[in-house]
């Protein structure tokens, strides 16, 4: 439906005119302005109260209503949005899971640089502080460098010895290595001969005849038995 062409032929006189037939004083010169949703709240919602800058807004009231006339600072005002906040029971507002508080996450403390760390002191200024910059001093030979301020020159028999301890730690080391390195060499020794008489026992079990292999074994359990009775007779 083309909306104009109904408008004119009812007597509108056009856009930029209300529907008065002769004055534009009279009624709406503009179309009706629709309220849009932007947040997603459904009909007859509420305003979320921590989308408003409460804070800025109970700052701004409590400073407004300091009075410094008299010389000193005192609140006026009382029952301000600050004060209900910070009260010892405050409204369900400001408290529970959708309080104003819920959202804040607490920080660290900014440290001053005054009597602090001296080389805090000597960072940039600012340009719009108003401020120089301080120039650091130029080093002379009475000004060191705090690595060597609290240093003394060692005399050459603790040089002496520094160098001998040094050199003692470094031959230990030596020593430890070379004692891991021949140990490792003689597992690996003891490895190799015991696969090299497994081998050999194996080689000579393929080649002995069914009667060999019996006579290696009572001479085998003999000698085991000599052994037990000598360590008997012993004992």
């Amino acid at each position: 439906m083309n909306a104009h062409a109904l408008l004119t032929a009812q007597g509108w006189r056009g856009t930029g005119h209300s529907l008065h037939p002769t004055s534009d004083s009279n009624g709406l010169t503009h179309h009706i302005l629709i309220k849009r949703n932007q947040d997603g709240s459904g009909l007859g919602s509420k305003k979320d109260h921590r989308q408003e800058a409460w804070w800025l807004n109970a700052f701004d009231q409590a400073l407004k209503g300091i009075d410094v006339k008299s010389g000193t600072m005192k609140q006026t005002l009382k029952g301000g949005a600050l004060e209900k906040i910070t009260a010892r029971n405050p409204a369900a507002k400001y408290t529970g899971a959708r309080g104003l508080y819920t959202s804040f996450v607490r920080g660290g403390v900014m440290e001053g640089s005054v009597g602090g760390d001296p080389a805090a002191a000597s960072l940039p200024t600012p340009p719009d502080s108003g401020a120089g910059t301080p120039t650091p001093l130029a080093e002379g030979p009475e000004t060191k460098s705090g690595k060597d301020c609290g240093r003394r020159e060692e005399t050459r028999e603790e040089r002496r010895a520094r160098r001998e301890a040094k050199k003692l730690r470094k031959a230990e080391k030596e020593a430890q290595r070379e004692a891991l390195r021949r140990a490792a060499e003689k597992v690996e020794k003891k490895k190799a001969k015991k696969a090299e008489r497994q081998a050999e026992k194996e080689k000579r079990k393929a080649g002995e005849t069914k009667e060999e292999q019996r006579a290696r074994r009572d001479a085998r359990r003999k000698r085991k038995e000599e052994k037990r009775l000598m360590r008997a007779a012993k004992g």
